[in-house]
């Protein structure tokens, strides 16, 4: 990330296992690499040295507090091409009544999931 002397800074290892173990719905990289972008196209607000850190840690935190950004968080596709192999194993949307229950309690139990459109 480019501090506000032109200097690069990189985390050390031991920061990015300490924000992954207290923002665990946080994807850490992913935002790493957003706010390195963020930094890069808004160059009268980049950090100092000593301030990098509290801008690392504040950036977790309110991606933490909307609900994270890992990517093991799943909603339902928007499209078509969003649909995981998964999806498609565990499809369940063209059954019906007791049958489609009971497929989904074993995809479910099987898979982790039962997809239902």
């Amino acid at each position: 990330m480019i501090l506000n002397t032109g200097e690069e800074w990189q985390p050390e290892d031991e920061d990015i296992i300490q924000w992954q173990k207290t923002y665990q719905a946080v994807d850490v990289f992913q935002e790493l690499a957003k706010m390195e972008s963020w930094l890069d196209a808004n160059p009268s607000k980049r950090k100092t040295s000593k301030g990098i850190k509290r801008f690392v840690n504040s950036w977790l935190s309110r991606a933490q507090d909307r609900g994270g950004s890992s990517p093991l968080k799943t909603e339902g596709p928007e499209t078509i091409r969003q649909r995981s192999n998964l999806d498609d194993l565990t499809d369940i949307s063209w059954l019906e009544g007791s049958e489609k229950e009971h497929m989904r309690q074993v995809f479910t139990n099987k898979y982790g999931q039962a997809f239902d459109g």
